[in-house]
């Protein structure tokens, strides 16, 4: 009995270290298992941290990317695809495989090559300027050896002079001996003056020519201007409601009242080949540098603002510019002959009037290589009686400023550079009435305008087109 409860006790003793065993083969392996989860726990999280950071730089690299060719942080990659490809078809159509850095590359080239064809131009003025100053010497050695010349005439003459003084003394204490001789002398003598002093007028005439031609080589040898005619001044301020605008222009500029501008657009660099936005007449000197005009025209879709341009042919600060005209000027339209209100007009201004047609076919006054314009009014060639004389002035005034190299306009185009215009202009009825004279106006009732209301203060205005 007793080795039975023996044999009991050591199977339950053998069962419970077979079992204590496999409890602790399974906490070992339980206990391997989780420091190899944690492991691979702690690798993940590794290549996570790892892999963040690889993005965020990435990330930041592309932000920088986008900041360096001017886009927002926000831009997804599908704007930047979309401005990419609008940007290449704008700017990059004509590159092969076109990219921002080719395009750059291009810009700076091109101005490189500006920079150095202004650098050859300056180069050419320089060489112009040295040929000018050689020219001068020439013409001043041409004026002393002429002067010289007139100086050895002017003595041949008067010794001539003596010897005839002298012949005629003989002649006196043997006149009645030599008087056929003396006659056949004086014939002699008198053809010898009459050749000097033609010799003589045509040696000045020469000079003068000479001088002509040498005054206007100096004109046509100028290096030519990028910004061919330069404004007079510009707008400082307008004022819509009242019509008024006012100029950097006034009083040590030689500016005066009546004085009229044209207006061109601020970014325009050369006037006469600008569009005309409209017309200013000063009425007052503000300053030293400042006056007051009033609007005289301009259009609603392109009103004047501050930085427009203002530019007159006649008007020109410090100095006088001289005009001639020639044929019917005819400023209203109502037939009658405006010259001198067109002379008034161009002295208003501040110019001067050098030459006009005499009434006899000639000319009144002086046409020189300082007279700026030659103004053409109508061609009189339906006209009779003294209109025929008005015909040879404007042939002879026409060649006389080819002949001076002085630059034509016409009365039209001279009046519009000016932004002069008639006030009034009469109306012609019968078979002579044009119809722009009477435009059409829809019938509607008559409303009286409002009081203290701002409605019809202000002109509707519309954005400049760009077209």
């Amino acid at each position: 009995m007793a080795s039975r409860d023996n044999q009991t006790m050591q199977i339950f003793i053998i069962v419970l270290a077979l079992v204590s065993l496999c409890l602790s083969v399974g906490l070992f392996m339980v206990n391997n298992a989780r420091k190899t989860a944690r492991a691979q726990a702690a690798n993940a999280k590794e290549s996570e941290d790892a892999a963040r950071k690889t993005a965020n730089e990435k990330n930041n690299e592309a932000t920088d990317y986008k900041t360096w060719i001017g886009y927002a942080e926000a831009d997804t990659f599908q704007d930047l695809t979309k401005t990419f490809e609008d940007d290449m078809t704008r700017w990059g159509g004509t590159f092969e495989n076109p990219s921002y850095r080719k395009i750059l590359e291009n810009i700076f080239e091109e101005n490189r090559k500006l920079a150095q064809s202004e650098a050859d131009a300056k180069a050419q003025a320089k060489t112009l300027q040295a040929q000018l100053l050689e020219v001068e010497k020439q013409k001043n050695a041409q004026i002393a050896e002429f002067e010289s010349k007139a100086n050895k005439a002017i003595e041949d003459k008067e010794g001539l002079r003596i010897k005839f003084d002298k012949d005629r003394e003989k002649s006196d204490s043997e006149k009645a001996e030599i008087a056929a001789q003396l006659a056949a002398k004086r014939d002699e003598l008198d053809k010898m003056v009459a050749d000097h002093n033609q010799a003589r007028e045509d040696l000045m005439t020469k000079i003068t020519d000479l001088e002509r031609v040498i005054e206007i080589y100096k004109i046509n040898t100028f290096p030519p201007d990028p910004f061919a005619q330069p404004e007079d001044g510009l707008i400082s301020w307008v004022n819509q409601r009242e019509g008024k605008v006012w100029i950097n222009i006034g009083e040590s500029d030689h500016l005066r009242p009546q004085v009229t501008f044209s207006v061109y657009s601020g970014d325009a660099n050369d006037v006469n080949a600008a569009v005309t936005k409209g017309a200013i007449e000063v009425v007052r000197l503000l300053g030293a540098n400042m006056a007051e005009a009033r609007i005289t025209d301009d259009l609603a879709t392109r009103p004047l603002m501050v930085g427009d341009k203002v530019y007159s042919q006649v008007w020109s600060r410090g100095r006088q510019i001289g005009f001639a005209v020639t044929g019917v000027v005819d400023l209203d339209g109502n037939g009658t002959d405006d010259l001198k209100q067109l002379k008034q007009i161009v002295r208003v201004n501040g110019g001067k009037v050098d030459a006009t047609p005499d009434g006899e076919g000639g000319i009144e006054g002086e046409m020189t290589v300082d007279t700026r314009y030659l103004i053409l009014g109508k061609f009189p060639e339906n006209e009779i009686g003294p209109a025929s004389a008005a015909r040879d002035s404007y042939q002879l005034m026409s060649g006389k400023a080819d002949t001076l190299n002085i630059e034509v306009i016409s009365l039209d185009d001279f009046l519009n550079v000016m932004g002069w215009r008639a006030e009034h202009r009469p109306v012609r009825y019968g078979a002579d009435a044009r119809s722009e004279d009477f435009p059409p106006s829809p019938t509607r009732d008559y409303k009286p305008r409002q009081l203290n209301s701002s409605k019809d203060l202000f002109r509707p205005r519309k954005p400049q087109p760009t077209y």
